[in-house]
């Protein structure tokens, strides 16, 4: 008889091990509505990828859309923003800033050039080359001409045939954000990305002035999780088959 009850009773713990692992990855569980191409009524949509453009991305807001208007004409760039200069100039400054203290150290107490001094400086290095990329990434739009160059290609604006925005997330080591994307759709379906950051607000009101400026629409997928079909089997592989042994 004491049998058949240890038995139950490690049914039950067996039970209640696999609720507690359910409810821990449900947490990971991405409820939002999938993403159907054909909301947006548009047949260049349907042979549009879904995916991101570039993957990573910042945390934070690294360039806004400005308007510049004229009388006889105007256009529409996005700039890097100070908060993407000050950290630049961080690595870049405080790097060759102390690089240079040690040196000055080292001539001042007559001791000999450590290759320490190598750190600071590729951290100064570091700081320039992110700067450089940020300025590079910044792009610009006119009417008047009827171009736009981004990523430091030209473009025809009349090719551009609508604006796509997308969520990616992106793992770090120590925690995890959402990056968000603005790009380019053009007559043929192919993209270009404009800007990758951080910061919802702003990336959507930038989409929705270039939007009004290049008298195009904006296909906001933000809110939308991507189906298999879109997504090319991307994902986790691993969390995936624990999910599905879950029945998750």
């Amino acid at each position: 008889m004491p049998e058949p009850r240890l038995l139950q009773t490690d049914a039950n713990d067996s039970g209640s091990v696999v609720g507690v692992v359910q409810r821990f990855l449900s947490i990971f569980k991405d409820t939002r509505e999938c993403l159907d191409p054909l909301r947006f009524d548009d047949p260049v949509a349907l042979r549009t990828n879904w995916t991101p453009v570039v993957h990573g991305g910042n945390n934070f807001c690294t360039h806004r859309l400005l308007l510049k208007s004229g009388l006889m004409s105007s256009s529409v760039t996005f700039r890097t923003t100070p908060a993407m200069l000050a950290f630049c100039l961080l690595f870049l400054v405080g790097g060759v800033g102390v690089a240079v203290a040690m040196l000055v150290m080292s001539v001042g107490n007559g001791i000999p050039f450590s290759a320490g001094v190598l750190v600071p400086l590729a951290f100064a290095v570091g700081g320039g080359l992110m700067l450089k990329q940020a300025r590079a990434h910044e792009a610009s739009f006119d009417r008047t001409s009827g171009q736009c160059r981004v990523r430091a290609k030209n473009y025809s604006i009349r090719e551009v045939h609508a604006l796509q925005l997308l969520r990616e997330t992106v793992r770090g080591n120590d925690s995890n954000y959402h990056s968000y994307e603005l790009n380019l759709v053009f007559r043929d379906g192919s993209r270009s990305n404009v800007t990758d950051h951080g910061a919802l607000s702003a990336i959507r009101r930038d989409a929705s002035g270039l939007a009004d400026y290049l008298q195009i629409p904006v296909w906001d997928a933000i809110d939308y999780r991507l189906p298999e079909h879109l997504r090319g089997g991307g994902g986790d592989p691993k969390l995936d088959l624990l999910r599905n042994n879950l029945g998750l």
